[in-house]
């Protein structure tokens, strides 16, 4: 993973807006992941 990559991913984590657990999805699927766009 490129040095940038790593950033976005933590400055997402850091700010919430990437989430991990286990959440339900609109469509009625199960995601290992959040991200609030």
């Amino acid at each position: 993973m490129e040095g940038y990559q790593r950033a976005f991913f933590e400055f997402a984590i850091d700010c919430g807006v990437l989430k991990f657990g286990q959440f339900t999805l609109k469509s009625g699927r199960i995601s290992p992941y959040f991200f609030n766009a």
